[in-house]
């Protein structure tokens, strides 16, 4: 990963080609950028509208989509 950002938030990675960037947000509002390792972005099912990951800190997130993955542009 890049080098330490202000408020402990991680930058674009050091090889951007290996992740798949996702713009995160609800209701028309957006949060930022979500940066997941291609390894894990293909192994979802094409049909899957949601994945959770877990941090090393303990925090536990859900990505939820309105489309299904394998139809997301990426």
């Amino acid at each position: 990963m890049g080098g330490e950002v202000p408020s402990g938030l991680m930058g674009k990675p050091d090889e951007p080609d290996r992740f798949v960037p996702l713009v995160v947000g609800e209701w028309g509002r957006r949060y930022g950028t979500v940066y997941v390792a291609r390894e894990i972005w293909d192994m979802l099912r094409p049909n899957a509208q949601e994945f959770s990951f877990h941090l090393q800190d303990g925090q536990r997130f859900r990505l939820h989509f309105d489309t299904p993955i394998g139809r997301l542009k990426v």
